[in-house]
């Protein structure tokens, strides 16, 4: 990789925690900003891209003026700078704990997203140098941010709060003025051209909020067969939404037929017309078109990012197949070429004649040639040390090529290690017939066995199965499905959903539990992980007939959207008013709250 081109700027660099002035003879009054902006700015730490690290690259952005590239690196928390015409990096700065997302502002200056910190970190930017102007706090993982077409508004996605957060930047001064509560966890947020509405997805399923920006409260929901939404663009004039996601077909069978033609899980990228999102009731598909990413042997598992190259083309990459596609509105089909690992971000160059692609496993920068649709370079952007095991198992975790022909990965169906909620027919029961809804992994380490039927007592043989009986993907080594296991086991429960949106009621969640306790809820859903190991008859029967199955833990139970081994519940409400679930007493309203508080607590 390119070192730091000038050992002297380097080492000022490196000395910029020990002397604020260096931020000034370094020339950062050429970037438009004010002296009293400087005189109240921190730096922040540059670090040397020479030192092996794991940056996992999140986000790619390129500067207003198209000489850099930005990168936001997940697991340092830190920016990589690269001159785009040298395709080098020319320094990494160390801005915070996790930094999953970047928006470019005008001013020269950058806003970026910590994902652990939770916070929103307002950058200045001259050439290779960074300078901290503000940060602000912000709920609960902070996810994407969007800029409105005025400037006059940022809005940030947090994921597990299901909040949208309107940031107001006076000067160099961010500000938490407005929060929204959505009914479900965002994820990609997008402004419409007139900045009027915004449009947010959710993380998990197919719902399109749109909100009104001046009051910001949620107009309407659109709601499509989608989930994995993990991009978001306007076309060029735009008159378009283009989406990149995937489709389960519950009513469809995990065998290679189904696997094969697309018709068990199939990956899109949609273009949909802006208006008719906008209205309630038009039809939503209405002029629109979907370019099938996957085709027969070619599956392309997992679409990560879209950006668009011209009023009809754009370029799509896949995370787990380690590509990237290009594709024209109304044809079929995609020119694809291979990329780096696990490709997660995607621009286009000014001159339209190259697309740039972050690889996030491998820590480097794709180039593809946009007219031949061919990868026409790659350099890293840091020296790369070795993976641990857990680290590993992620990399296995969101690999489609672990599947039939590359159609999905296991994050395909468990979302950032959650869930879509939906059901599928899988042989993790072994059987067809009866699909099964897809179980959170979150906070699953010691809640075995796993499956609704408890068929594994362990994740590793869990991984072996869902790898080669559900993907019917090849033979999983022990070493890679210990990988797999070391990466779910490390997955963390959210807090609670009522501790995130603020609503928690200590006296109706100690009523609630003891509703629970006296109805003998404990005896399936025991404390602490509030299941147990055995199979039990609920008074339910799957599509197979069988009566008994492991209850599911409750822990986490406020941030899943279905209930039931077939999902048919769709609130917490409905398990008790509609399905009577195992109650032994009639419970009037006020019980019913106080017991789902009780839920929503844990």
């Amino acid at each position: 990789m390119g070192k730091l081109r000038d050992p002297t700027i380097a080492a000022l660099l490196a000395n910029c925690l020990m002397n604020r002035t260096v931020l000034v003879l370094l020339g950062l009054f050429s970037a438009g900003l004010s002296p009293a902006t400087f005189a109240l700015a921190s730096p922040i730490q540059p670090i040397d891209p020479n030192i092996p690290a794991y940056r996992q690259a999140e986000d790619l952005v390129l500067t207003a003026d198209g000489q850099f590239l930005l990168t936001a690196n997940r697991g340092t928390g830190s920016i990589s700078i690269i001159d785009r015409k040298r395709q080098e990096v020319v320094s990494e700065w160390k801005a915070g704990r996790s930094i999953v997302h970047l928006t470019v502002l005008p001013g020269n200056r950058l806003l970026a997203l910590d994902g652990t910190a939770n916070e929103a970190i307002l950058l200045g930017q001259t050439d290779s140098q960074l300078t901290e102007l503000d940060r602000c706090p912000l709920p609960y993982s902070p996810v994407r941010a969007a800029l409105s077409p005025d400037a006059s508004q940022i809005v940030v996605s947090c994921l597990w709060p299901r909040k949208l957060v309107s940031l107001s930047l006076a000067g160099d001064k961010l500000t938490n003025k407005r929060e929204l509560i959505l009914p479900f966890a965002p994820r990609e947020v997008l402004f419409e051209p007139s900045g009027e509405s915004l449009l947010a997805a959710d993380n998990f399923g197919g719902t399109i909020a749109v909100v009104d920006t001046e009051t910001f409260t949620l107009r309407h929901q659109r709601e499509f067969p989608a989930h994995n939404i993990r991009a978001m663009v306007l076309s060029q004039d735009g008159k378009r939404l283009l989406l990149a996601h995937q489709m389960l077909n519950s009513l469809a069978v995990t065998n290679t037929n189904d696997i094969h033609w697309g018709l068990l899980m199939s990956n899109d990228l949609r273009w949909v017309d802006v208006a008719r999102v906008l209205s309630p009731e038009e039809d939503f598909y209405g002029e629109g078109f979907m370019h099938p990413i996957g085709e027969p042997n070619k599956g392309g598992g997992d679409p990560t990012d879209i950006a668009v190259i011209d009023e009809d083309e754009a370029i799509v990459v896949m995370g787990g197949t380690d590509q990237a596609g290009i594709g024209k509105h109304e044809s079929y089909g995609l020119f694809r070429t291979k990329v780096g690992k696990y490709p997660t971000a995607v621009v286009v160059s000014p001159e339209k004649d190259l697309a740039y692609i972050a690889n996030g496993f491998d820590d480097s920068i794709s180039l593809v040639d946009v007219k031949t649709a061919k990868t026409v370079g790659k350099f890293a952007i840091g020296a790369l040390r070795e993976p641990t095991q857990k680290e590993r198992g992620e990399q296995l975790f969101h690999n489609a090529k672990l599947s039939m022909e590359g159609w999905m990965s296991c994050h395909s169906c468990h979302t950032d290690g959650h869930t879509t909620g939906q059901a599928s027919d899988n042989f993790g029961d072994n059987s067809y017939g009866a699909p099964k809804r897809i179980i959170s992994l979150l906070g699953k380490a010691d809640t075995a066995p796993f499956g609704w039927l408890g068929v594994s007592s362990t994740l590793a043989a869990q991984a072996h199965k869902s790898v080669e009986q559900t993907m019917h993907g090849p033979d999983l080594s022990e070493e890679d499905a210990e990988a797999l296991s070391a990466y779910m086991a490390s997955l963390p429960l959210p807090p609670p959903i009522d501790q995130l949106q603020e609503t928690r009621d200590l006296a109706a969640i100690a009523h609630g539990r003891q509703i629970f306790l006296r109805n003998n809820c404990i005896k399936c859903h025991a404390p602490p992980t509030y299941t147990s190991p055995e199979l039990y008859d609920v008074g339910m029967e799957d599509k197979e007939h069988n009566r008994e199955f492991n209850p599911p833990s409750l822990r986490g139970i406020g941030h899943r959207k279905t209930f039931f081994h077939d999902a048919s519940a769709t609130s917490l409400r409905d398990v008790f008013e509609i399905e009577g679930h195992q109650l032994a007493e009639d419970l009037s309203d006020d019980q019913l709250d106080d017991l789902i508080k009780f839920l929503r607590s844990l």
